[in-house]
């Protein structure tokens, strides 16, 4: 397989020629449009090939909906043998399509998926923006979240995140609505692939759902357009459907197979206690504060705020039509820009991976300046790319380094000592079970997790429903009866590393169920490891 050294000069220049002829191409007519995106998303492709051939982890995420996707091959009913606490079913799912076409699931699998939801979105945003104001400002306005994505090496805007399908989906409900908006026909499809869609962001994370529903209320606002037209509620009756078919599925299935009281209490009301850290007057501080984490982000942010300053001279200081009739795109693109500030801050929690909620509002922004400025906006995109050119030539002179995802022996699976010694005791049809959080060990062992929560913090901390996790863990590794347990907690635990207070241990009834049937095998890399009796 390709693999990436720490400079691969030639490449990186070739990826800011294809940028600098992108732009270039942004302000003419001779190529179609559709030929245009398609250039934005392979320059995207072709700058994110170092990330995804790296085949290791980038963010603990990643391993826990990879080690989710490798657990439903084996048993496809969510919330029975995976639960992704505040990641959706949806972002789960996704993952498992490479197997079904014989590939191994591997963090490469799981960033080629991830680059696929990325760069739909990006053709959806691009089909919004004609929409909403033209083909010629789209073309500029898209190239600064392509830039962003494309060029940056921040971890959290290229590991496979749960926010790329709901980002996807709301992408593409945001061009549904500009349909509907502009009155470009099939009103009645278009409200229920709106509503469909729509319906489908709560499955896949819960914090992406108040962006889902001001797109919606704002289908609802063009919907009383059309009816004061045409005197029809169709249109209204069908988006309804259109929202409540998904959830409406999920119900019935859930209730088949007797899961339902798992996601009110694991997934909407863990996710309900998991937000409750952060409170509306501190949302803005948090806000910058998570920024501020991000220089590429800030970056984008300036295009942004350039954008907007440019909005504001034409609005206030230049001749401006009294009736503006795209106040309701403004009005659009500012309840959204607050939604996704909400969307982002509300867990209280500061990862940076949240700022891709931000990335399609913030884009709609710079579209109403850009729209102002004609073909001169194009050096707001031209600024990020040379933001972007001026880090990687002063990374190069300071350390030599252009790539931050070096490959070299890297694009197959890495095994750690435990996983090593685990390995002589399982077939591909064991379950395992991990105490504390460490789901790369999942992924590296290619096997199922015995617990539908693959990471045991919530079984571990104190909380209202810490009961509850405890009940359901016990109850799910005596249904499985795992090949392997490992106790995690340790140096290679993420937030759980005290073993003489978060061992397995402090769980008297877990504790006995271990010690009757496994037997000790030994620390590797801090890490214990106990074997079935039957396996020895």
């Amino acid at each position: 397989m390709i693999h990436f050294d720490n400079t691969p000069t030639v490449y990186w220049l070739l990826g800011y020629l294809l940028a600098g002829l992108v732009i270039l191409s942004s302000t003419g007519k001779k190529i179609p449009a559709t030929l245009y995106i398609l250039g934005c998303i392979a320059l995207l492709i072709f700058m994110r090939l170092p990330a995804v051939v790296l085949n290791r982890e980038l963010n603990p995420d990643e391993s826990q909906m990879l080690s989710h996707a490798i657990t439903l091959w084996q048993d496809p009913v969510y919330w029975r043998s995976a639960d992704g606490t505040t990641i959706g079913p949806l972002d789960i799912y996704l993952l498992v399509i490479p197997k079904l076409f014989g590939f191994q699931l591997d963090y490469t699998a799981a960033r080629v998926m991830g680059l696929l939801c990325t760069g739909l979105s990006v053709y959806f945003l691009f089909r919004a923006l004609a929409n909403f104001y033209s083909e010629k400002t789209a073309r500029i306005t898209i190239l600064a979240p392509v830039l962003l994505l494309a060029f940056t090496q921040e971890v959290d805007f290229v590991h496979y995140s749960s926010e790329q399908v709901p980002v996807f989906l709301l992408s593409a409900s945001l061009w549904l609505l500009s349909q509907l908006i502009l009155n470009k026909g099939l009103t009645l499809r278009n409200n229920l692939l709106l509503g469909l869609l729509a319906g489908m962001v709560p499955f896949a994370k819960l914090q992406a759902v108040p962006l889902a529903i001001v797109i919606v209320l704002f289908a609802f606002l063009s919907n009383i357009r059309y009816y004061k037209k045409n005197r029809s509620l169709h249109p209204f009756i069908i988006l309804i459907i259109g929202g409540l078919s998904f959830p409406l599925l999920v119900l019935g299935l859930t209730v088949s197979f007797d899961v339902l009281d798992d996601l009110i209490d694991f997934y909407i009301l863990g996710n309900v206690i998991y937000a409750g850290g952060n409170t509306t007057p501190s949302m803005i501080g948090q806000f910058f504060k998570i920024a501020g984490l991000s220089e590429d982000f800030l970056a984008f942010t300036c295009i942004t705020m350039l954008s907007l300053i440019g909005v504001i001279w034409y609005t206030f200081f230049q001749k401006t039509e009294k009736s503006n009739p795209k106040s309701i795109i403004h009005g659009l693109t500012a309840v959204l820009a607050l939604s996704s500030v909400y969307a982002v801050t509300k867990s209280g929690n500061d990862f940076i991976h949240y700022l891709n909620f931000c990335i399609a509002s913030w884009t709609l922004v710079t579209a109403a300046g850009i729209h102002k400025f004609g073909t001169k906006g194009v050096i707001l995109p031209a600024i990020l790319l040379l933001y972007f050119l001026s880090s990687d030539a002063l990374s190069y002179k300071r350390s030599h380094v252009l790539n931050a995802f070096v490959s070299d022996n890297a694009t197959e699976l890495a095994q750690s000592p435990v996983v090593t010694e685990l390995k002589k005791y399982t077939n591909n049809r064991d379950f395992m079970a991990v105490w504390g959080w460490q789901c790369r060990y999942y992924v590296e062992a290619q096997l199922a997790e015995a617990t539908s929560e693959n990471h045991s913090e919530r079984s571990i901390f104190v909380h209202d429903l810490q009961e509850k996790y405890r009940s359901r863990y016990l109850s799910d590794i005596q249904r499985t009866t795992p090949a392997i347990f490992v106790d995690a907690v340790g140096k290679n635990s993420f937030w759980v590393q005290d073993r003489k207070t978060q061992g397995f241990e402090n769980f008297p009834s877990l504790a006995d169920f271990i010690h009757a049937n496994y037997t000790y095998k030994g620390t590797f890399d801090d890490t214990r490891l106990y074997v079935r009796n039957d396996k020895l």
